[in-house]
């Protein structure tokens, strides 16, 4: 129960805190810089189990004679140690964190009999805090423990402060590659330092210390690049914008995002999706080779300007063909120019550079995106009132990582939109007039499609003067087309009315329902009928189709690889076509990680609720019932399964329509530890070569882990008890003519040194990962489909990931199992045995 009191005072489902403990670090100690409310040092060393924390104000100083307050915080668990990031606004501890210094720590006596006493001595080995320290326990000022953070008087004493080690001008950490070492071994010791320092004019003092601040510059270096697409640098999301000079801010652009490479002076573009665009717009193409770059990589935004403002539904038209307005494309950044990388260069000076070479060499359809530094909520303001949709926020000091790291926030003016009133909920305790009103917006084919609940924003003279309104037209149907979204009991204790008033909310986008995220109440619009509202929804069911709406995009999926769930949802929808062959109209199970790999994992197969409009159930009989097993048959219901935080697609052998027979089957050459690699290639070809035998063509691809898949079609599909012993006399027999190779019968035990040939995967319920799935795992591999041709170039099983994946897709010239679905055959009516004891025999020739 240590962490009781953090678990406490979080929403892990709102933060990016880690929810659980981790490992133990042994001795781990680490420092981080936070920008809360009031900008502290967040001190922490590992005991029992936890971080025992200490909120530091001015942070450590390694000043012998000054004694730094620490407030004792509650215990953090040792995953915490790597936190970086932003807590969101409302919530505990909201603000910017980032790892200030992190190492081991070494109690010079009884760690825990310190701890309780009150003095605690130690000393730390990290990178920027070394030497010995001690913890003294003072006084309690209301519920909180203070205590006094004091460094000994050894050589790694000095007249610095933690704020020596933070950039001026950003107050962030330097980077390690830019850090002084705190003392050297040369320098004199501190008692020596004061006599030579009394000698020491104050203005040579300070110019000294104005030095050890200041930052070497950071230089480009030499890089070839091709002309393909390259991953973008993403937003998170904030509610407000950052403060202080650390922060530049620009227009967010209502458009498209669109990415130039130049090779050789030859211009390309591409979506942020990787998908290209030359050939929708080459007039921008042209633009950006006039620039005259040799090489280079260009990031911006492409919009139609329009009677002086931005239109993206001429915008939209002109890409669909619909109209031949101008388009524009708005530049704000240069990772790459002339054959060096600028990734490493401070933004600052990117941008300086990329706006040189717009005003150098003018095109009519290229504009520089223009930026302010600080002052980011007056900006913010501007640009609202402008009728802009937001603004980009972007550390000035930042690199182009090509991810989502928090050094780009974007913040968005509230989105509204107005609903007609179709019921309303009692109120509950001391509210008055009602809970909360039920909303609907007009659905195609007349009346009404309920779109969820709003229930806060309002006042007590409004709960009544709206109750009476309403009071006047309560029917005794509900006047919407569908209320299945409801529980039976909302659907009780609701009250239905004649819709007649019109609200406007605000919300933050919809569901996979199609229900308002965080509605609060705006206004009642007196000047409008639910009439008005009509024509909305002509378009609504066609456009849920490619825009489900993601919760929480910035929640890290893949921590070592810094991957989002955004990242995901990219990587399926640029996948969409080829993984939809393979799982759409199927029952799925899937794996599903709420807080990202680090925490827990589970499978999932039977449809709950919420889980979309375009996730669907599947009736399958078993044991104890019939069940509803997930299906879908489509792109919106790939990412809205993402937007459930799936991760991996395990699709059955069958269809949904005919679940009791088998078209695929699958052999997964599962290698214990130790195995090379080598060994798993050559049970591939062994396994292919059987199948060769006896008729059957087997296709190859990686399991994304750490072995391969076989995978058999059947045309026409096969019962699955036959199929299950077919797959288990052939893995069987090889394993028992290459005893010293493979293995049949699942166990670490036998399996060690040799290959399972996991068979088990091919009876009604069991299933295999799809072609083009993520998997659950640090590396976050890919299921990828591939030739027998290229089986002798592969290095793993995790070859392709969600890095490079989908490039690798876009750029082969076929699809290796293109021909799968046509493919004729059934299993041998014969002996599988021989087919099998011939493979062995020739591999062990060959």
């Amino acid at each position: 129960m240590a962490l009781k009191e953090y678990r406490r005072k979080r929403d892990f489902g709102q933060t990016p805190e880690p929810a659980k403990g981790g490992r133990r670090g042994g001795g781990l100690f680490v420092v981080q810089l936070h920008h809360a409310s009031r900008r502290h040092y967040d001190f922490r060393l590992e005991l029992d189990g936890v971080l025992k924390s200490w909120a530091v104000p001015k942070g450590p100083s390694f000043d012998p004679s000054v004694k730094r307050l620490a407030v004792e915080v509650e215990d953090h668990p040792i995953s915490y140690a790597g936190f970086e990031g932003d807590i969101p606004e409302g919530h505990y501890g909201a603000g910017h964190v980032d790892v200030y210094d992190t190492g081991t720590w070494k109690p010079e006596n009884g760690a825990r009999a310190g701890f309780e006493k009150g003095e605690l001595k130690f000393s730390l080995h990290g990178d920027v805090l070394r030497g010995s320290w001690v913890l003294v326990r003072t006084r309690k000022v209301g519920r909180q423990q203070q205590w006094l953070l004091i460094k000994h008087d050894d050589e790694y004493a000095g007249k610095r402060e933690a704020d020596d080690y933070v950039d001026a001008k950003t107050d962030r950490p330097l980077p390690k590659t830019r850090r002084r070492r705190v003392w050297k071994t040369t320098e004199k010791p501190p008692a020596a330092r004061k006599t030579a320092t009394k000698k020491a004019p104050a203005k040579k003092t300070a110019k000294r210390s104005a030095r050890e601040r200041a930052s070497p510059p950071v230089r480009s270096k030499k890089e070839k690049i091709d002309n393909a697409p390259f991953a973008p640098e993403l937003c998170a999301v904030r509610d407000a914008p950052p403060a202080g000079d650390g922060w530049l801010h620009e227009v967010k652009w209502d458009g498209y995002r669109l990415l130039a490479t130049v090779v050789g002076g030859k211009a390309r573009l591409w979506s942020r999706n990787a998908i290209e665009w030359t050939a929708k717009v080459p007039e921008l193409a042209e633009a950006i080779a006039s620039l005259g770059f040799r090489d280079a990589q260009i990031d911006g935004e492409m919009v139609v300007i329009a009677g002086g403002a931005v239109d993206f539904n001429a915008l939209q038209g002109r890409l669909s063909a619909q109209n031949k307005v101008p388009v524009t494309y708005m530049l704000f950044d240069l990772p790459h120019a002339d054959g060096r990388t600028l990734r490493d260069v401070p933004l600052l000076e990117r941008k300086a550079l990329l706006a040189e070479r717009i005003a150098s060499r003018p095109h009519a359809a290229l504009r520089y995106s223009e930026h302010h530094v600080g002052d980011g909520a007056t900006v913010f303001a501007q640009i609202v009132d402008g009728g802009y949709e937001g603004i980009v926020s972007k550390r000035v000091d930042s690199g182009y990582s090509g991810r989502r790291g928090g050094d780009w926030v974007k913040v968005k003016r509230r989105a509204s939109d107005e609903f007609a009133v179709v019921g309303f909920t009692a109120p509950k305790r001391a509210r008055v007039g009602f809970g909360a009103l039920l909303l609907g917006r007009p659905a195609r084919g007349g009346g009404f499609e309920y779109a969820g609940r709003v229930g806060t924003g309002f006042d007590d003279a409004l709960l009544r003067q709206l109750h009476r309104a309403l009071a006047r037209d309560v029917v005794g149907e509900p006047p919407v087309v569908d209320v299945s979204m409801l529980e039976p009991r909302e659907r009780r204790e609701s009250t239905w009315v004649r819709p007649k008033l019109v609200v406007e909310v605000f919300h933050q986008g919809t569901g996979g329902q199609g229900l308002l995220r965080q509605p609060a109440f705006k206004a009642l619009r007196r000047d409008k009928s639910p009439a008005d509202l009509r024509g909305r929804a002509a378009v609504r069911k066609e456009k849920a189709m490619t825009d489900v709406v993601l919760t929480h995009p910035e929640r890290v999926a893949y921590p070592k690889l810094r991957k989002t769930k955004q990242d995901v949802a990219d990587y399926y929808r640029a996948v969409a076509p080829q993984i939809l062959r393979e799982i759409a109209g199927r029952p799925l199970s899937v794996v599903r990680c709420p807080d990202g790999i680090a925490h827990e994992c589970f499978f999932q197969k039977h449809l709950g609720r919420g889980w979309g409009d375009h996730v669907y159930g599947t009736p399958i009989a078993e044991k104890n019932g019939t069940k509803d097993y997930l299906r879908i048959d489509d792109e919106a219901g790939l990412v809205e399964l993402v937007q459930m935080n799936v991760l991996e697609f395990h699709p059955w052998g069958a269809r949904a329509d005919d679940p009791d027979h088998a078209d695929r089957l699958v052999f997964d050459l599962d290698p214990a530890a130790g195995v090379a690699w080598p060994r798993v290639v050559k049970a591939a070809r062994d396994v292919r070569r059987a199948l060769d035998a006896i008729g059957l063509s087997g296709y190859l691809r990686t399991s994304g882990g750490k072995g391969l898949h076989v995978v058999v079609p059947l045309k026409p599909a096969e019962p699955w008890d036959a199929v299950k012993a077919f797959a288990r006399a052939f893995a069987e027999t090889l394993a028992a003519n290459a005893p010293d190779d493979y293995v049949a019968v699942a166990g670490e035990a036998r399996r060690k040194g040799r290959i399972f040939i996991d068979w088990l995967r091919n009876g009604r319920g069991a299933t295999s990962v799809a072609s083009y799935s993520l998997r659950a795992r640090d590396a976050a591999g890919v299921a990828m489909p591939l030739s027998w041709a290229s089986l002798g170039k592969l290095a793993s099983g995790a070859d392709y990931t969600i890095d490079n994946a989908a490039a690798f897709v876009r750029r082969r010239k076929r699809d290796p199992w293109n021909d799968i679905d046509d493919v004729r055959q059934s299993l041998p009516r014969e002996d599988v045995t021989r087919p099998a004891r011939t493979a062995a025999r020739g591999r062990s020739r060959g």
